[in-house]
C-alpha cells in the first residue's frame, strides 16, 4: 500500500480510537523514512497510551516494559516478527493493557512470564513457525483477549494459572502438531472462555487440554479432521466446565476424560464420525451432565417443542417414535461415564435455525474404491449441517452436482476425490487423496511388498509413558521388478482401539524393484502411567491399493515392549508423582553460606570397604562471633544394586552414628532416581541429606562410612554446607533445593532430546528485592558431570554450555553468577545433559546478596505467658524486639530483674506488676513498658507449692551443684512426706547425694546415684508448725555428666499435714544445664555457677565467691574470651568480656 495513503487511513483510525489527549503515534519502517527502523526502539521511546504503527517488513522480537502500549502492524501478511528472537510482555516491568494487532509472529511469545501483563489483546495476527506462547505463568495475565488469529505449527498456546477469565475467540487453528497439546488451560486459569474457534487438519495429540482448571466455557467451536483428541479434560479439579454448541467431526477422539472432575456440563454438541466419540483414562468422574440443565424451546420438522436436549451422536441408532427430534432410548457412554438421556436425532444446529455454527461439514463414502477398468463407483454424501449444493470432483476431469452420484472410471490409475458442500451459512470440502484405484482389466500383479526387517521402538527396549514414541519399520521391500509409487504404511498400537485404528500413517513416494527402505513413524499416544506392554504392528499398503502377488505378507509386529517412565529425562515432568529439584530450606539473614565438597579421589567404586572424609577448619572458615543456623551433610551414591533398592550403611559423623542399616528407614532425607529401562534399568542413584547442625565443629569434622552387610553401590564425594548468621555480614537470601535426577542425552540409546534430558530447580518460598541485589550466585551440584559436559539454564535461557568440568568421580558444583538473570519470583535453574555419558543433578543452591544497609537501633517488644494466675506464678518472657539488640535488661516490677534475652521469673505474691524491657545495640537503645501486665492472684486451689531453688541451675561436666527442694508454706503444718524427683535425660546429669533437714530424724531414699529417686521422712518433733513458709524439704547434690540440658520434676506419693490429711500441692519444674568448662590456667577446678543464674562467679571453682575470683577474672580475661562461652562470664550483659565485668563482680561482693 502507498505509505501516504495508508498514513491518511491510519490517522482516521486514530481519531476514532478513544485515548488520552496526550497519546502519541509512532511509526516504524525497516526501510527507513519513519520515526524508527525497529520495534524495540519505538517501544522504548513510547509512553503509556501511545500507539506504534509498523509498516510492512521483517523485524526482530521485542519487549514491552510499560503499560498500555498499542502496536499495530500494516497487516499480518505484510509484517513479520522473528523467528530468531522472543517477544516478552514484559521482560522486566509492567505490560498491562498491551495490544498487538496485524503481525505475523514467528518468535516465541511470553506474556506475563517475567512481569505482570493483565488486560492484554492479541488480535488479527498469524502465529507460525512452531512458536510457543506462555500466558500467566508467573505473573498476572488475567482478562487476556486472543482473537481473530491464524495459528499453525508444532508450538503450543499455554494459559497458565494467572491468566484467569481470559478469552480465546474467533481464531483459526490448523496444521498443529504438538506432541502433548496444542492449547492448554493450565492450573488455576479459571473461568476462561474458548469460543467461536475452528481447529482443523492437525496432528497434535490433543487440540485443547483443560488441565486442573474449573469453571471454563467452551462453546460454538468446530473441531474437525484432526488425528488427535479434540478436547481433553485432565485432572479431578476440572469441574463445572460448560461445553455446548460445538462440532466434533472426524477427529481421533471427541472428548477425553483423563481423571477429570465432576459436574461438567456437555450438551447441544455434534459428535460426528470421531474415531472414538468419548474416551476415558484414569478414574471416571462421579457426575457428568450430558443434557441441558433446563428445558429449551426448539423446532423440529416445523413443530415447536420445549424439553431437555442432549447431544447429536452420529453412531446413535435409537428410534424417535413421537418424532420430536429426541431419541427414545439413552445414548450410553463408555466406561461408566453415564448416559445422554436426550440424544438428538439430527445435528443441534437443525433445531434452532442458526443458534451456533451452522456451516455444513463435508463427508462422503464410496463403493467400490478399487477394481478393473471400467470401474463404476457409487458415491454417498454423508455431510452434516444441511448443505444445499454439492460439487464433486472425481479426479479424472469429470464432476457432478448431484448429492450422491454414480461415476465410471474408464482408465487405470489412482484418483483423488473432492466434495464441496455449501449452504447459506458457509461451505466445506473433504478431499480424499488417492482414494480410487483402477487397474487394467486382466492385469497380472508382478510385484510384492513385504517388511523384511523388524518393527521396533527407538530405543528398542521400551515404550515410554507421558510422551510420543517413534516406531521404526526396517527394510520395507519391493520384491518385484517395477517401481511402485505412493506406498502407504500404517502402524497400529495394541493398546489403542485394540490395535484396529492406526496411530500414524505415512507414504513412500516410490520404491524401485528389489529395493528396500526404512521408515520411522510416530505414535502420538500419551500414556500417563507406566505398566503393561505395547505391541506395534506395521502394515504396508493397508488398503490393498497396490496389486501384489501376495497380499498376506504385508504386516509385521514388534515384540511386546514394556511401558516405562524414562529415567534419563527430568523426573518432575516424565514420572507420575516425580519431583523437580525442590526448595527444601530457605534463609533470610545477615550471614552467609559455606560449602566444601571432597575431592574426586574420595569417590569409592562398587565393592568399597570403608571411607573416611575430613574437613579442616580452613575448609569451612566460619567467622568468629557467628551463629550456626544450619549444617547439612550431602551423601550421594550411584550404581546401587542392593536388594530392596536401598543401600545399607554405617554413617558416623564426628563420633555420632547418623545411620546404621537401611538408609531409607534412617535419619536422613533420601532422594533417588534410576533409568528404569535398558541394561541399567535398576541401577539406582541417590542423595541422602542429614541435618548435622548440633554435631558440627568449626574446628574440623570427619565422616566415616562402612557398608552394612552386602555392598553393591559406589559413593560420590560428600559435601558439607554451613549456613551461619553474623551481624558483621551483609543480608543474604539463601535457597537450598534438593533432589536426585539422573540425566542422559541420546536419541538412539536413551530416547531423549536436550529439552527432555533436563532437570529443573524452581526456587520458591521467598520474594527477591531485585533492585537491591548486589550479587546472586548459583551453586549447581552434579555427579559424574564433566569434563566439558552439561548446559546450565536459568529462567529459560541457556546461560552456560558444556559447563561442568568434573569427572565421572566428582560431585562438585558449577558456580555461576546469576545476578543479571534474577527475577523477583519464579526463578528456575535447569541442568541439561549434553553427552550420552550422563550426569546426576543433585542439590542446587542460590545465594542472593543485598547491598549493606546502615545499622538500625533496636525496637523493644516482648510477650509473656501466662500473664495471669495464682501465686506463685511462673512466667516465661520472650523477647520479640527487632533491629538485632545485643543486650537486654528486664525489670519485672517486683524488685527483680534479668539480663537474659528470654528469662523466666516467678511472682510469689499476689499483685499487679508492670514490666519493662530495655534493649540496646551499637546504633542505640529502646524500651517497652507494659503497665499492669502481670496479674497475680491469691492461690484459689492448693496453698502449697513445691519447687526447686534455684529453679534453673548450671554445672560443669564432672562437677556438682546443690539444689534445694522447697515447700512454699504449710498452713496446717507437716507430718511427713514421700516424694520423687526425676531428671528427664539420664545422659546429662544425675543425683549423687541427699541432705535432709535437721528435723528429719527418720529418712529413707533410693540408692544413689540415680536419675529418678524417692525420698521419705517424718517430722517426729513437730518442728514444721502451722503456717511455716519456705520450708526446705531436702538438698539435692546433682552432678553433671555431659554437655546438655535436663528437666527436673517432682512427684508426690504422700504429703500430709499435722492432722493426717493429704496435702495436694502445686508442682513446679526445674532445669539443670551441664556445660563443658575447663579450669582457668593455674586453677584446679572449673568455674561454678553458685546461684544458678547462668553466670559463673566462682572462677576458682572452690565453692565460694570472693575477691580471689575477681582477681582470677582480671588476669584471665583474654583466655576466657577465647576459650569459654562468653555468655557465662558476661556480668554486665553487653555480649563481650571487658573491664566493666570486673567492676560488676566487685559490686556483687
Amino acid at each position: 500500500m502507498n505509505k501516504r495513503i495508508f498514513l491518511i487511513l491510519f490517522a482516521i483510525i486514530c481519531i476514532v480510537l478513544t485515548m488520552p489527549a496526550e497519546a502519541k503515534t509512532w511509526y516504524v519502517d525497516d526501510d527507513g523514512g519513519a520515526d524508527f527502523t525497529d520495534i524495540q526502539t519505538a517501544v522504548n521511546s513510547a509512553s503509556s497510551g501511545d500507539t506504534i504503527y509498523v509498516y510492512a517488513g521483517d523485524y526482530l522480537g521485542f519487549n514491552v516494559n510499560k503499560p498500555y502500549i498499542t502496536i499495530i502492524g500494516e497487516g499480518a501478511d505484510l509484517v513479520t516478527v522473528g523467528p530468531t528472537s522472543q517477544i516478552r510482555l514484559p521482560d522486566i516491568g509492567n505490560a498491562t493493557g498491551t495490544d498487538l494487532e496485524g503481525m505475523k509472529l514467528m518468535s516465541d511469545l511470553y506474556l506475563s512470564t517475567y512481569g505482570p501483563a493483565p488486560d492484554c489483546t492479541i488480535k488479527n495476527c498469524i502465529l507460525v513457525n512452531s512458536i510457543s506462547t506462555a500466558f500467566g505463568r508467573y505473573y498476572s495475565a488475567s482478562n487476556l483477549t486472543f482473537e481473530g488469529n491464524l495459528v499453525n505449527g508444532s508450538g503450543s498456546i499455554n494459559m497458565y494459572g494467572l491468566s484467569s477469565k481470559s478469552k480465546i475467540l474467533n481464531n483459526h487453528f490448523t496444521d498443529l502438531s504438538n506432541t502433548y497439546s496444542a492449547i492448554y488451560f493450565r492450573q488455576d486459569a479459571n473461568f476462561c472462555t474458548f469460543s467461536n474457534n475452528v481447529l482443523e487438519n492437525s496432528t497434535a495429540t490433543n487440540m485443547l487440554t483443560v488441565y486442573n482448571v474449573p469453571g471454563c466455557t467452551i462453546t460454538n467451536n468446530t473441531f474437525r479432521n484432526n488425528t488427535g483428541v479434540a478436547l481433553r479434560l485432565y485432572k479431578n479439579t476440572v469441574t463445572n466446565t460448560t461445553i455446548t454448541h460445538n462440532i466434533f467431526s472426524r477427529n481421533g477422539g471427541g472428548i477425553k476424560f483423563d481423571s477429570a472432575g465432576d459436574n461438567n456440563k456437555i450438551y447441544l454438541n455434534d459428535f460426528i464420525e470421531n474415531t472414538a466419540q468419548i474416551i476415558l483414562l484414569g478414574t471416571a468422574p462421579t457426575t457428568t451432565i450430558w443434557s441441558s440443565p433446563d428445558q429449551i424451546p426448539y423446532t423440529f420438522n416445523s413443530t415447536t417443542y420445549t424439553g431437555y436436549m442432549g447431544n447429536y451422536w452420529s453412531d446413535y441408532n435409537g428410534t424417535d417414535n413421537n418424532n420430536n427430534g429426541i431419541g427414545d432410548d439413552p445414548y450410553v457412554l463408555p466406561d461408566s461415564l453415564g448416559a445422554d438421556n436426550y440424544p438428538l436425532m439430527q445435528p443441534f444446529e437443525n433445531y434452532f435455525g442458526g443458534s451456533g455454527p451452522v456451516a455444513p461439514v463435508s463427508a462422503f463414502t464410496a463403493s467400490p474404491i478399487s477394481g478393473d477398468a471400467p470401474l463404476t463407483v457409487n458415491f454417498t454424501d454423508e455431510s452434516t449441517g444441511s448443505p444445499t449444493t454439492w460439487e464433486w470432483d472425481f479426479g479424472d476431469g469429470a464432476n457432478s452436482t448431484e448429492q450422491s452420484p454414480v461415476h465410471t472410471y474408464s482408465t487405470e490409475g489412482t484418483y483423488s476425490v473432492n466434495l464441496t458442500v455449501t449452504n447459506e451459512d458457509g461451505s466445506d470440502s473433504e478431499l480424499k487423496t488417492d482414494y480410487i484405484t483402477v487397474t487394467q482389466a486382466g492385469q497380472v500383479a508382478t510385484n510384492d511388498l513385504t517388511i523384511s526387517g523388524i518393527v521396533n521402538t527407538v530405543p528398542a527396549s521400551a515404550v515410554f509413558a507421558r510422551e510420543a514414541n517413534p516406531v521404526k519399520v526396517l527394510n520395507v521391500k519391493n520384491t518385484g521388478d517395477e517401481t511402485l509409487s505412493n506406498i502407504s504404511i500404517a502402524v497400529y498400537a495394541s493398546d489403542v482401539s485394540s490395535g484396529t485404528v492406526p496411530v500414524d500413517t505415512t507414504t513412500i513416494a516410490s520404491l524401485a524393484g528389489d529395493a528396500t527402505t526404512t521408515v520411522t513413524l510416530i505414535d502420538p499416544t500419551i500414556r500417563d502411567l507406566e505398566g503393561g506392554t505395547v505391541t506395534y504392528t506395521a502394515v504396508v499398503d493397508p488398503d490393498n491399493l497396490i496389486a501384489e502377488t501376495d497380499e498376506t505378507n504385508n504386516n509385521k509386529s514388534s515384540s511386546a515392549k514394556p511401558l516405562r517412565y524414562n529415567g534419563y529425562k527430568g523426573k518432575g515432568i516424565y514420572w507420575e508423582g516425580g519431583s523437580n529439584i525442590t526448595t527444601m530450606h530457605t534463609f533470610d539473614l545477615q550471614g552467609n553460606l559455606l560449602y566444601s565438597t571432597q575431592p574426586d579421589s574420595a569417590y569409592q567404586p562398587v565393592g568399597w570397604e570403608s571411607r573416611t572424609e575430613t574437613w579442616t577448619a580452613s575448609d569451612l572458615p566460619v567467622p568468629d562471633d557467628s551463629t550456626i543456623e544450619k549444617v547439612l551433610l550431602y551423601v550421594a551414591y550411584n550404581w546401587d544394586q542392593t536388594p530392596g533398592g536401598y543401600p545399607w550403611l554405617n554413617i558416623d559423623f564426628n563420633g555420632y552414628i547418623l545411620d546404621n542399616g537401611n538408609i531409607s528407614t534412617g535419619n536422613g532425607t533420601l532422594y533417588r532416581d534410576w533409568s528404569n529401562f535398558g541394561a541399567y534399568a535398576d541401577y539406582e542413584y541417590g542423595l541422602c541429606v542429614y541435618d548435622v547442625t548440633d554435631k558440627f565443629s568449626s574446628a574440623g569434622n570427619s565422616l566415616v562410612m562402612t557398608p552394612v552387610g552386602e555392598n553393591k553401590n559406589a559413593l560420590y564425594p560428600s559435601t558439607l554446607v554451613v549456613v551461619y548468621g553474623n551481624d558483621n555480614e551483609t543480608r543474604k537470601q539463601i535457597f537450598i533445593n534438593e533432589e536426585c535426577d539422573e540425566l542422559g542425552l541420546s536419541a538412539s540409546s536413551y530416547g531423549t532430546t536436550p529439552e527432555e534430558a533436563t532437570a529443573y530447580a524452581p526456587f520458591t518460598g521467598m520474594s527477591i528485592d531485585v533492585e537491591k541485589v548486589t550479587n546472586a550466585m548459583l551453586y549447581s551440584f552434579a555427579g559424574s558431570a564433566g569434563p566439558d559436559e552439561g548446559n546450565l539454564l536459568f529462567n529459560g535461557n541457556i546461560v552456560a554450555t558444556n559447563a561442568w568440568q568434573g569427572s565421572s568421580n566428582s560431585g562438585s558444583p558449577l558456580a555461576f553468577d546469576a545476578t543479571n538473570y534474577i527475577n523477583a519470583t519464579g526463578n528456575e535453574a535447569g541442568v541439561q545433559s549434553t553427552t550420552s555419558g550422563g550426569m546426576d543433578a543433585l542439590q542446587q543452591i542460590l545465594v542472593i546478596e543485598y547491598e549493606e544497609s546502615a545499622p538500625a537501633a533496636p525496637v523493644a517488644d516482648f510477650t509473656a505467658t501466662p500473664t495471669s494466675g495464682d501465686a506463685p506464678l511462673a512466667v516465661n518472657f520472650t523477647d520479640t524486639s527487632t533491629g538485632s539488640p545485643t543486650s537486654w535488661f528486664w525489670d519485672f516490677g517486683d524488685g527483680a530483674n534479668s539480663t537474659e534475652q528470654n528469662p523466666s521469673h516467678t511472682y510469689s505474691a499476689a499483685g499487679s506488676y508492670t514490666v519493662n524491657l530495655t534493649v540496646e545495640n551499637d546504633a542505640g537503645s529502646d524500651f517497652e513498658l507494659k503497665s499492669s501486665y502481670i496479674e497475680v492472684s491469691e492461690a484459689s486451689g492448693s496453698t502449697v507449692t513445691l519447687y526447686f531453688d534455684p529453679e534453673s541451675s548450671s554445672v560443669s561436666e564432672n562437677e556438682s551443684t546443690e539444689i534445694n527442694l522447697v515447700a512454699s508454706n504449710f498452713p496446717a503444718g507437716l507430718a511427713g512426706y514421700n516424694l520423687t524427683v526425676a531428671l528427664d535425660d539420664p545422659a546429662v546429669a544425675e543425683i549423687v547425694d541427699i541432705e535432709y533437714p535437721s528435723w528429719a530424724l527418720i529418712t529413707e531414699n533410693s540408692t544413689l546415684p540415680g536419675t529418678s529417686i524417692y525420698m521419705k521422712t517424718v517430722d517426729l518433733e513437730d518442728s514444721v508448725k502451722e503456717g511455716a513458709a519456705d520450708v526446705v524439704l531436702a538438698t539435692l547434690t546433682v552432678s553433671g555428666k555431659e554437655k546438655g540440658s535436663a528437666n527436673l520434676s517432682i512427684g508426690v506419693k504422700r504429703l500430709e499435714d499435722d492432722s493426717g490429711d493429704s496435702i495436694e500441692p502445686a508442682l513446679l519444674a526445674g532445669t539443670i544445664e551441664v556445660t563443658l568448662l575447663s579450669p582457668l590456667p593455674g586453677q584446679e577446678y572449673a568455674p561454678r555457677d553458685l546461684d544458678g543464674d547462668g553466670l559463673y562467679e566462682d572462677l576458682t571453682g572452690n565453692g565460694e565467691f570472693s575477691f580471689v575470683d575477681i582477681v582470677a577474672y582480671f588476669h584471665n580475661m583474654d583466655w576466657i574470651e577465647e576459650n569459654m562461652p562468653v555468655e557465662y562470664f558476661d556480668f554486665n550483659g553487653n555480649g563481650r568480656i571487658d573491664f566493666d565485668d570486673v567492676v560488676d563482680m566487685f559490686a556483687m561482693i
